[in-house]
């Protein structure tokens, strides 16, 4: 029995299609949508795993508001050999160190998939314990497995599995982070993978209801990547691909945005006691939550030191108070809640209260969507590439399906308007569709093997 796996930047699902029916399974007890497993990993000091919403709950009892204390560790010595002044080399020897957070109880991992993203990136120390990134992913997969497994009372083995249209512009690094993928689900016990492109999994569904042929376009804006595909589907014939695009943008470059913002809170003026500008990279940081965490460690203490005497000593403080409390991840969520919170109205409150830091502001949408300006240009450059690469105009596209939960922004929402009319855009659940597709081709699948 194949089952179909949507694995996500943000969440993650599993669904397998019987009896002309799909069926989802309880992946997640905790999260307000039971049927989705957020894409989030907690592991402890002693290698404990969580999961989900419940990982999150973790981090946020035991390391959001702890001020890291840092301790520079020996990790051993490395023969180093280079080229000499003669026909022999120099070889020497240098001792390795390494600055680890000897107060930490944990360790949170989001937005795992985009790491598919970066081809540089292997994995990660976690303690005392190297996970590469194939092992990261596997350790959601296997949950999905098994709390399937547990719902059906039977193993699986058989999965499609969702991509993304592209890992990279790079065809070969894009060939590698599939097979990054593929070795996940491999360590997940998974045998049998087949993989398909997560927009035209998201067709699949809709090409099942509809009597007559027509030209689709499946726009599907998920955490991590914008992914297009414009298909032929309907009357009963096999559904057709006609060109796809993906851009890696997503929505957690959207929430990240909003953080720019707030940067006016933290100092972003200031003139140093040398009369130069707050540094520029201690900003750049603040993009992501993961690295406010990099600027608690004891090479930044001199900047925040100085900031004290700076033209806004009271921003600086700010900013080294959610730095050194760990408070980024909990800000971010607060972001998202905006972000959201602007797809269906005009302004949201900003109100952070947390271990002595305190915000507040008034957010319109107006400002969001000057924020996501280049984001903005990017998508509507994107659908001018793939009708481009489709050889059909705006006017032959009969539907255009959005679905993940960056399809929702008004101003997306216009953008595809102005190409294709607001008559021709449907909403589908971004939640079920793609998953359902998914596990709609493997049940084809299934059947051809039968």
């Amino acid at each position: 029995m194949f089952v179909g796996i949507d694995f996500g930047t943000s969440n993650s699902s599993i669904g397998v299609f019987h009896d002309d029916q799909l069926r989802l399974f309880n992946l997640d007890p905790h999260h307000h949508n039971p049927n989705v497993l957020p894409s989030t990993i907690y592991i402890t000091k002693e290698q404990d795993k969580f999961v989900g919403a419940q990982a999150i709950q973790m981090y946020l009892e035991q390391e959001t508001g702890r001020i890291p204390f840092w301790e520079t560790r020996e990790l051993g010595d490395i023969e180093i050999t280079v080229g000499g002044p003669g026909s022999g080399p120099i070889v020497y020897n240098q001792r390795i160190t390494m600055e680890v957070d000897t107060a930490a109880n944990g360790r949170l991992l989001q937005s795992i998939k985009t790491a598919l993203f970066d081809d540089q990136y292997k994995g990660t120390q976690i303690f005392e314990k190297y996970y590469t990134i194939e092992e990261l992913i596997a350790i959601l997969l296997t949950q999905l497995r098994e709390r399937c497994e547990n719902a059906l009372g039977q193993p699986v083995r058989d999965v499609v599995m969702g991509r993304p249209v592209k890992f990279s512009d790079n065809p070969d690094i894009d060939q590698k982070s599939q097979e990054k993928l593929y070795n996940a689900a491999l360590m997940a016990g998974f045998k049998n993978i087949v993989f398909e492109l997560e927009p035209i999994g998201g067709a699949y569904l809709y090409h099942q209801n509809q009597p007559t042929r027509q030209h689709i376009l499946v726009f599907d804006f998920g955490g991590g990547t914008l992914d297009m595909t414009i298909m032929e589907v309907g009357a009963g014939a096999k559904p057709k691909t006609i060109a796809t695009e993906g851009v890696i943008v997503g929505g957690d470059d959207l929430t990240a945005a909003i953080m720019k913002r707030l940067f006016r809170f933290f100092g972003e003026d200031a003139l140093m006691p040398d009369g130069l500008p707050f540094p520029k990279q201690i900003f750049d940081m603040l993009y992501s939550w993961q690295n406010m965490v990099e600027l608690s460690r004891p090479k930044y203490a001199y900047i925040f030191r100085q900031a004290v005497n700076s033209s806004d000593p009271f921003g600086a403080q700010r900013l080294e108070t959610l730095v050194k409390n760990k408070l980024g991840f909990k800000l971010f969520q607060e972001l998202e809640r905006i972000k959201i919170d602007l797809s269906s109205n005009y302004f949201s409150r900003l109100i952070f209260k947390e271990s002595h830091l305190s915000l507040s502001d008034v957010i319109m949408r107006t400002h969001f969507e000057s924020l996501i300006q280049d984001e903005l240009d990017m998508v509507d450059k994107s659908i001018q590439e793939i009708l481009r690469k489709s050889g059909l105009k705006a006017d032959q596209i009969q539907a255009v399906l959005r679905t993940g939960g960056s399809s929702e922004i008004p101003v997306f929402i216009d953008v595809l308007s102005k190409y294709f009319g607001q008559d021709r855009i449907k909403e589908i659940n971004p939640f079920t569709t793609i998953v359902g597709g998914l596990a709609l081709k493997g049940h084809e699948l299934s059947t051809i093997g039968n």
